[in-house]
């Protein structure tokens, strides 16, 4: 059996470096826990941001394939995608962290 994580969770899959930096940017700017995992398969963003929701325990997952970035949330009711297209990777950050802690989003 698996265990969960008790922290953000972000998959990437040839990321790019400033995508990355300006998420994990935005999670340490709210005081939020994160593990980067590798993506081993080819998925877009949402497929990674999916799999990272299931595995870690707060529910929230951030995918990353090149430049692009999805956030997505393991409610109760199942998985939840929303969609931050006109945000920055920063504000991504921020919104996933704020998630966990119950705040409004920005």
């Amino acid at each position: 059996m698996k265990t969960q994580k008790m922290c953000s969770i972000i998959q990437c899959y040839q990321q790019d470096p400033k995508t990355l930096q300006e998420v994990l940017a935005g999670i340490e700017e709210e005081g939020g826990l994160v593990e980067v995992q590798e993506g081993l398969f080819k998925k877009t963003e949402d497929g990674l941001a999916q799999q990272a929701a299931k595995q870690s325990a707060l529910g929230v997952g951030i995918g990353i394939y090149k430049d692009k970035v999805a956030i997505a949330f393991n409610t109760q009711v199942g998985l939840v995608d929303l969609d931050f297209t006109c945000k920055t990777p920063r504000i991504l950050g921020q919104n996933a962290t704020r998630y966990t802690k119950n705040r409004p989003f920005i």
